[in-house]
């Protein structure tokens, strides 16, 4: 693929080291965010390709450049925010290392987050951080218990560069995937095995089958592959603490 020729001029860092992603561009605070769905009257539409939003026009810009699609303003209703509908379904990514991505267990109610974990301690609220949370010990019972709305569901964020224009900077993908999260030892592995950065490729992967019933059912799923190993995620893999 043929590099855009976007530049950053406050950007002059190795493209790869963790100290120039801060604090343009780091894990709290990403250059830009891929979405699997966009929101159309309120509710959320999956879309057939990578959806990417930003605050910077020029990030935005060099996205489109590289992967299709045109900046327009997201109707998320943040006027600062713009938003690139790309033409691709699979981003070659570079991963770098264990600390880019985060699991947290989150269960909300009333308008309000009220258990925050990491499946087996509580990280908030600050008053019970560090006590044991209650939450079952494998994930298919925790599946069960917040599918019975008495349990909280993960949340994983992923952090990587765009590995066609790294000096971007870092892009993050934030997921409540079940799957993601159950695979996520799995890329823990691979990413241990892997030189830093990791070359990788996140695919939007359409997902089909049919129910015992007789029902067909779809759904798109996020997809990091590592060399030869698949798995569901994207970079490394902490748990947030």
């Amino acid at each position: 693929m043929t590099a855009h020729p976007y530049r950053n001029p406050r950007r002059d860092q190795k493209p790869y080291d963790d100290r120039a992603d801060r604090p343009r561009g780091s894990a709290s605070e990403p250059v830009g965010r891929f979405h699997v769905a966009r929101q159309q009257d309120g509710r959320p539409i999956a879309v057939s390709a990578w959806r990417v939003t930003t605050e910077d026009h020029s990030i935005a810009d060099a996205v489109g450049g590289l992967y299709g699609g045109a900046r327009r303003m997201s109707d998320a209703g943040d006027e600062h925010v713009v938003e690139v509908l790309t033409r691709r379904d699979h981003i070659p990514v570079l991963l770098g290392g264990r600390g880019a991505v985060s699991l947290r267990m989150v269960m909300r109610g009333a308008g309000e987050t009220f258990h925050v974990c990491d499946g087996t301690r509580f990280l908030e609220p600050a008053g019970a951080r560090g006590s044991l949370c209650g939450c079952p010990a494998s994930l298919s019972d925790r599946k069960a218990a917040a599918q019975a709305g008495r349990g909280p569901t993960p949340k994983v964020r992923i952090g990587f560069r765009l590995a066609d224009l790294p000096e971007l900077g870092v892009f993050s993908l934030v997921s409540t995937s079940w799957e993601l999260a159950a695979e996520l030892p799995a890329l823990a592995a691979a990413l241990d095995a892997a030189a830093v950065p990791a070359v990788g490729v996140l695919r939007y992967e359409l997902v089909e089958f049919t129910t015992c019933s007789g029902i067909a059912v779809s759904y798109r799923r996020p997809v990091v592959e590592i060399g030869r190993t698949q798995v569901l995620a994207q970079d490394a893999v902490r748990l947030a603490a």
